[in-house]
């Protein structure tokens, strides 16, 4: 893949790193996840898919990313990195980590 390359860099400096400001708030001086990631929106999805139902297997969703135990968010983690090994390229898996934060704010608000 067109990835492969810099993945196997393994430096932190190629890697791509958080966009600046709050994920979800684009009109806010934030950003919108499936902008800053450029990926179609039927791979966008998957992503997202995944990394929900894996929240809701392993992590206490009443409550927010912070409260979580951190061996349960990796665990998240790991398995959104084995089925989208393209996440590797950013640095500290933001992308799934921003999501966990988006997903569990919401469930954790209700």
């Amino acid at each position: 893949s067109a990835y492969s390359s810099l993945s196997s860099v393994g430096s932190s400096e190629s890697k791509i790193p958080t966009p600046e400001g709050e994920v979800g708030r684009p009109g806010c001086g934030g950003y919108s996840l499936e902008t800053a990631l450029s990926w179609d929106a039927e791979h966008f999805k998957k992503l997202k898919d995944c990394v929900h139902k894996s929240i809701e297997k392993h992590c206490d969703i009443s409550k927010s990313k912070k409260h979580q135990d951190s061996a349960a968010l990796d665990i998240v983690k790991n398995e959104a990195l084995a089925r989208f090994s393209e996440l590797q390229d950013n640095e500290g898996c933001w992308p799934v980590g921003d999501i966990i934060q988006m997903q569990l704010k919401n469930t954790s608000a209700k």
